[in-house]
């Protein structure tokens, strides 16, 4: 059985937009060769960060929503560590209240037409 996770990557802010977009397809493989689905992903760009951290001041932020075998997770924290691009990443099991919370399109669950008109 899959869980739900949350994942946020910092990336060097040294990198270029077409490197950072490199690192997320890396990454997006990566989760999806580990037996994962990708329900998300959401580059919030380039951000100060609240204090320094390895070094850095500034860093490319970037979210992923996933669903993935809780093995592979492991897996992918070991890439991550030898990975260049990343210098900082949180993993988070999302639980059952943040699992309901979640918008039906995200979680697999077809939406009909007129729902999603009637939420806009």
């Amino acid at each position: 059985m899959n869980n739900f996770y949350e994942k946020v990557v910092l990336l060097l802010p040294t990198l270029t937009e077409e490197e950072v977009q490199e690192a997320v397809k890396k990454i997006s493989s990566l989760i999806v060769e580990n037996g994962g689905e990708i329900l998300k992903v959401d580059n919030w760009g380039k951000k100060k960060l609240a204090y320094k951290l390895n070094r850095q001041t500034m860093g490319y932020y970037v979210l992923f929503l996933f669903k993935a075998p809780a093995l592979s997770i492991k897996k992918m924290e070991e890439f991550y560590k030898v990975y260049d691009p990343v210098f900082k990443f949180m993993v988070f099991k999302l639980t059952k209240h943040q699992i309901a919370a979640l918008p039906p399109e995200i979680k697999g669950i077809p939406v009909e037409p007129s729902e999603i008109a009637s939420q806009g």
